[in-house]
């Protein structure tokens, strides 16, 4: 007998669980296919699962037993053909489980939650002679849910089960149901006797001329749920559910005139278009200095895009930054635009999805989650400020979400756009290279001159405040800024108030008891916060080593920046943009809004601020310190460094008056602060890719990291030494050239009590030495991190 049979992945995030497992496709879900999520029996628990492919096979032949898939999770298959090709490059090159890589395309991580109910056996009750649950419960109830079993029955609930007055059931249950509402169906007209008998419901079959309604709708016109009941009992018609109509979260429709592009704009967007209209891979790098318009540009060739009746999806680091692009969008679209980012809630991820499915809103707009829709007829990719590593995920799947849009625009057959004032080194050497191809945009929209940057070395002109935050030079700028009514943004990648707390006494450092890091001291809300596991801890009155009461508040945050300014510029208005207050939904779009309306003066905080911000009326830009990146122990310090500073810079004068820009530091010959002054990004580029290829990092190298992690240091460190050996042993045999180094511990070695010690790998390709990995016993346990390209 032949029968379809499905290849299931089960939802569960075990490495021992990276196989698929053969279900029947009963004749009832014979719609089910490649993509579809399901419910299957497994270990005796219902699970959930994803068919990952179907074939037709002869059954009577086998001699096990197939059990049969028992029901679907959606209604239409949840991946594309697309997402599934995406998903299984995710795994491969990124080194996780293929399940890891599918549940980046939900909106949670599961599409089913158990639900755990108890069955109440009253014959076994009443057998036994037990008292005390006929006490508790009224005879009449057969079935409570887990929340009122732990009430009821509290610590008696498990042996109430094992004495068999209590049988524990597991339901499945969708985690996030299918929008629907009600709709009146009307089956027949009205006789005359029927209409003179009640006009309320003839009225109503009136309103509906045959045709369908919602529920919602005929209440808007007084048609109550009364009515309605009485019109289906008297048989005139019937209630039924219906998929509810998305929503657009779009606040303003199209309302912006068509602007006039500059040469350089025009060449760019005819480039891009051409390439549209070929419809294959082809890869670009829009190289424009700040405030270049390279956001027009994206826009009119999303426009085409959608002229040739494809989708676009436009790629922003920040979520800040997604406000900004979907009103620039919006603007001239409308609701056919739709975002996506992580701070939505899951109903609304969820409804925008179905958007973007349907066609409703075929310009996409997004953080990295962008990434991971539905899109049909994709036709332009466009990744902005794509050197960004908030691209890059923190958790597995370790994936950037530039070098998979790459192989999204290969799957898709269309061009990817990656825009940047500085472009990443490898980006860049890949258009060096001819790999993708470079349109440059060298002047600014309005002409104006890129802003001047002052270096101040705070060596020889030291901070006039006691925290070393503010020069003078700056200073006097802010209040220039100030008195002519214009904007400022300063810029210091600290949160928080004091960065150090230390007993002046005995010289004892605060640390997070958790992490082997400092604790932050954060005034707005009196607590010691750990920055790495987020606990909280009240502020000490004394030390508790010495018991001395003379404690150091040292370094300083975004927080005392705040202080400083109220103290120096009391007449300006200063808000603070950092992750601490911008938790609030939509709170960073509103801090944006009031200072592009003028009701503050100055913008301060950590790189958030510096991050591709267009906002009218900003003069001034002050970097309060320099140096805080570059001196990170990594081979991206002084790229991240030149960025930073670049970006930062670009946020000053973008309109018609140049802007300024006093950059603080105490290495003011470094090669980096001296291109950054320039804003040669050129000149960096060459000093840096020679530093690149003597050293063999990225892009003359893959890199791929391996960290273990133990509450036991000893046992992570056995571990890693236990790779380590299996590294030395195969690397020989390897085809390229690959190098290991020993087990090292993390710089912070110890974060949420688990210690790290990592080992670092470097090699032309990598590619032979993950096949050899994925079958080796010692990569299987769950107390491993793999990240491939790190940051």
């Amino acid at each position: 007998m032949t029968e379809t049979i499905a290849e299931v992945l089960i939802n569960r995030p075990s490495k021992h669980l990276n196989r698929t497992f053969s279900y029947r496709i009963p004749e009832s879900l014979k719609e089910a296919g490649p993509g579809w999520r399901c419910v299957v029996s497994f270990a005796r628990r219902k699970e959930e699962g994803i068919i990952l492919s179907v074939r037709e096979e002869d059954t009577s032949k086998l001699d096990y037993k197939i059990l049969p898939i028992e029901s679907l999770v959606d209604t239409f298959p949840w991946f594309t053909e697309e997402m599934m090709r995406t998903a299984l490059w995710i795994s491969n090159y990124y080194m996780c489980t293929v399940i890891e890589a599918l549940r980046l395309f939900y909106i949670d991580k599961k599409a089913m939650k158990t639900m755990i109910s108890y069955d109440i056996l009253w014959d076994r009750i009443e057998e036994a002679g037990n008292q005390d649950i006929p006490a508790l419960v009224d005879r009449s109830v057969e079935q409570v849910d887990e929340k009122d079993g732990r009430l009821l029955f509290g610590d008696s609930l498990s042996l109430y089960v094992k004495q068999g007055f209590l049988r524990k059931k597991e339901i499945l249950d969708a985690a996030h149901k299918e929008p629907l509402e009600r709709w009146l169906v009307p089956e027949r007209t009205l006789t005359e006797e029927e209409r003179r008998k009640s006009k309320r419901q003839a009225a109503l079959s009136d309103f509906l001329e045959g045709s369908p309604a919602s529920l919602k709708r005929l209440k808007e016109n007084s048609f109550g749920p009364a009515l309605v009941k009485s019109f289906c009992l008297n048989g005139y018609g019937h209630v039924t559910y219906r998929r509810k109509k998305t929503f657009s979260l779009i606040d303003e429709e199209g309302k912006r005139k068509d602007r006039k592009l500059t040469d350089e704009q025009e060449k760019a967007v005819k480039e891009i278009c051409e390439s549209i209209d070929k419809g294959s891979y082809e890869g670009f790098l829009l190289k424009g200095v700040t405030g270049s318009g390279k956001t027009e540009v994206y826009l009119e060739a999303a426009r085409h895009a959608l002229e040739e009746g494809g989708s676009a999806l436009i790629l922003v680091p920040e979520i800040a930054l997604t406000n900004q692009m979907t009103a620039y969008f919006a603007s001239v679209f409308g609701d056919k635009v739709v975002f996506i980012h992580s701070n939505l809630s899951k109903g609304e991820r969820y409804n925008n999805r179905m958007r973007i499915d349907n066609g409703e809103s075929p310009i996409i707009i997004g953080s990295r989650s962008a990434i991971f829709m539905p899109f049909h007829n994709l036709k332009l990719i466009v990744v902005d400020e794509e050197y960004d590593s908030s691209y890059k995920q923190g958790e597995s799947p370790r994936y950037n979400g530039r070098d998979v849009a790459k192989v999204m625009a290969t799957l898709y057959h269309c061009p990817i756009v990656l825009g940047a004032a500085t472009p990443s080194i490898a980006t860049n050497y890949a258009a060096e290279q001819g790999k993708i191809r470079e349109i440059t945009m060298n002047h600014r929209v309005f002409h104006t001159p890129l802003p001047k940057i002052h270096v101040c070395d705070l060596r020889e002109t030291p901070p006039i405040d006691n925290n070393g935050l503010l020069s003078g030079p700056l200073i006097t700028l802010l209040h220039k800024t100030v008195a002519d009514h214009h904007k400022a943004i300063l810029l210091l990648n600290r949160r928080g108030f004091a960065t150090t707390l230390m007993c002046s006494s005995c010289g004892y450092v605060f640390k997070c008891p958790n992490c082997d890091v400092s604790l932050v001291y954060h005034k707005e809300t009196r607590q010691l916060k750990c920055h790495y596991c987020e606990t909280v801890h009240p502020v000490p009155r004394e030390c508790p080593q010495c018991h001395g009461h003379k404690i150091l508040y040292l370094g300083a945050g975004t927080e005392r920046v705040e202080e400083e300014l109220a103290e120096y510029l009391p007449e300006a208005k200063c808000r603070r943009f950092d992750l601490d207050s911008t938790r609030r939904k939509n709170s960073a779009r509103e801090i944006l809004d009031d200072f592009r309306e003028g009701k503050f003066d100055i913008l301060f905080g950590t790189q958030m601020v510096a991050k591709g911000h267009d906002i009218p009326g900003v003069q001034t830009v002050g970097i309060l310190s320099a140096d805080s990146i570059l001196n990170i122990p990594s081979y991206l310090a002084a790229e991240q460094t030149f960025n930073l500073i670049t970006q930062c810079a670009g946020r000053a004068g973008r309109s018609h008056e140049q802007g300024e820009v006093v950059l603080q530091t105490y290495n003011p010959t470094h090669y980096v602060i001296q291109a950054a002054s320039r804003q040669d990004y050129d000149g960096f580029y060459r000093q840096e890719i020679r530093y690149r290829q003597a050293l063999r990092f990225p892009p003359f190298s893959r890199l791929m990291k391996i960290t273990c992690f133990n509450e036991d240091e000893k046992k992570a460190n056995r571990q890693a030494q236990g790779i380590y050996e299996w590294l030395t042993a195969v690397i020989p045999r390897l085809p390229e050239k690959v190098r290991t180094t020993p087990p090292f511990s993390e710089p912070i070695k110890r974060v949420r009590n688990l210690y790290y010690v990592s080992l670092l790998i470097r090699g032309d390709s990598l590619s032979t030495l993950k096949n050899a990995m994925r079958s080796a016993s010692v990569f299987q346990e769950n107390d491993i991190i793999i990240d491939v390209d790190p940051l």
